[in-house]
């Protein structure tokens, strides 16, 4: 246990990390369990082979919306609290996110519809690829302004409206529609289609939101004379180099479904894309705590508090990573039970799980560390990481791929995303002498040890719903009992009392209200 209590001022910033990735973290899990819940319906209905179709062709998507923008989701975050005192400046601003976004994402979808079969020819070469193509580019231009209404929402600090439209809305409608259009045994081209309806929709509810809970309104005055013409090169310098940032971020976790489409048939395209689907959910914690990491970390770099910003960073690393481990535990151990679920044939995948998950374990480990990197003035050491691991993780996915076909693709990017956070770690100890780890870190090691061992021995007799039910209760008791029994730390001893202080006086007054309502009802 740690000798010395926290500060109040490390006590404070850890408070804010936490209650605001409690904020977006249930955002995320609504978004990814409704991601899941979509691709769950679609898996079980379409089959591996129409699934594979579906997620090949979505993935283009998904991959085009980074270029489709054109920055401008970055841009925004960047200049409208810049102008938080000047709404004609805004309004210039939103305005020209607006049309960028608008005018490159009718460009990229364009290309995309006119490649389609050239796609097809040289990947899947199915004969519903061409026309899944198509109809899926139309969602793109929705999608990508959907994406720029998010984060202006985030540069206006309106969190709600934020997760409320990309979180919530968007996925729920296309569950919705997509549930809808199975029912009724549509094929996969009018599922497809009904995709094309929700985004509209959501699109639409966005435009509501925006001028319904802020002031801004598109404008394009001011666009013509030298003056402009210098702001709106000073904005693209902003915008367009993040583009291509977020693009060599693809190159080292997303390129592997091109490169199993490109090599191999669409089922392994689909079991490969489900796989990939249920491991991110182990990067949960870590997502969260670096919604409110990287402004902390950069206020505390800039008051000089070293020592403050690694004692922060060693903290939420460890909670990130006692949190991620016991969920790659399960990944792994239970992996074809859990894909059992969506049928027997997506079990063959279960090695690409296991492997991911333990890759989004080593991304989990190290924390927060390319947002440090960022927040201490190295963002072009993030940017070159991005591109060389990147560029390296398609070098790999070839060779791994020809080798051990689409388990081989897993490995690789596995293997890079590993060595990529374990580069994060000795880049930043290196140039600003931080790191995340301490010799509490034995503690959930040893703690995953036994709940390894809890986890697994109910395997031994159960299997299916039952084994993941029992035997990851079995597992967590284990884990959080050794855990308990290696001591806790100060450090969190002391948070946990803070935040019970904080938050008690609201459970009283609910309790409260509870008797004063059952006084009321009893004199009836």
């Amino acid at each position: 246990m740690s000798e010395q209590p926290a500060s109040e001022r490390q006590l404070s910033s850890l408070q804010s990390i936490v209650d605001g990735a409690s904020i977006f973290i249930i955002g995320e899990i609504l978004y990814k369990a409704s991601g899941f819940v979509l691709n769950f319906l679609l898996a079980k209905a379409l089959g591996p082979v129409l699934y594979g179709v579906y997620s090949y062709a979505y993935s283009y998507i998904t991959v085009s919306t980074t270029f489709a923008g054109m920055g401008t989701d970055n841009a925004v975050l960047r200049y409208l609290p810049a102008y938080s005192d000047d709404e004609s400046t805004q309004n210039w601003v939103f305005g020209l996110s607006t049309l960028s976004t608008v005018v490159g994402s009718c460009l990229v979808a364009g290309g995309l519809f006119v490649l389609a079969p050239t796609i097809n020819q040289y990947t899947l070469n199915h004969e519903l690829f061409v026309d899944v193509m198509r109809i899926i580019a139309i969602i793109l231009p929705f999608d990508t302004l959907i994406r720029l209404f998010s984060s202006t929402f985030r540069g206006l600090e309106l969190p709600t409206e934020q997760i409320l439209l990309q979180k919530i809305l968007r996925p729920g409608l296309r569950i919705c529609v997509v549930a809808f259009a199975l029912f009724l045994g549509y094929t996969l081209l009018d599922t497809v289609a009904a995709l094309v309806v929700a985004s509209v929709l959501a699109c639409s509810l966005g435009v509501y939101l925006l001028l319904r809970r802020t002031s801004l309104r598109p404008s394009f005055a001011g666009l013509s004379g030298n003056s402009a013409t210098r702001e709106i090169a000073s904005y693209y310098n902003y915008s367009l180099p993040l583009m291509f940032s977020q693009a060599g971020s693809i190159l080292y976790n997303r390129i592997d479904v091109f490169m199993v489409g490109y090599f191999i048939e669409s089922s392994a395209v689909g079991f490969y894309n489900i796989a990939f689907l249920m491991s991110s959910a182990i990067t949960l914690p870590l997502i969260g705590v670096n919604q409110l990491f990287a402004p902390i970390a950069s206020r505390l770099y800039d008051d000089g508090e070293q020592a403050e910003l690694n004692e922060i960073y060693t903290t939420v690393t460890r909670w990130v990573f006692t949190v991620s481990l016991f969920a790659t535990l399960g990944a792994i151990i239970y992996a074809r039970d859990v894909l059992a679920i969506l049928g027997q044939d997506y079990v063959p995948g279960a090695p690409v799980l296991a492997l991911f998950a333990v890759g989004q374990l080593l991304n989990a480990s190290v924390g927060p560390s390319n947002y440090l990197l960022m927040m201490t003035d190295h963002q072009y050491v993030s940017f070159l990481n991005h591109w060389g691991f990147g560029l390296l993780n398609v070098v790999l996915n070839v060779y791994f791929i020809l080798q051990f076909g689409f388990v081989g693709a897993a490995l690789a990017t596995a293997s890079i995303l590993g060595a990529l956070n374990i580069a994060r770690w000795l880049e930043i100890r290196h140039l600003e002498g931080l790191t995340p780890f301490s010799r509490e870190y034995y503690k959930p090691i040893v703690a995953g040890i036994g709940a390894a061992g809890a986890l697994y021995f109910p395997t031994l007799w159960l299997s299916g719903v039952v084994l993941l039910v029992v035997g990851g209760v079995f597992g967590l008791l284990i884990y959080v009992l050794v855990l308990y029994l290696l001591g806790v730390e100060q450090s969190d001893i002391e948070f946990a009392k803070q935040m019970w202080n904080r938050h008690s006086g609201w459970l009283l007054d609910m309790q409260c209200c509870d008797t004063e309502v059952e006084i009321s009802k009893s004199r009836y």
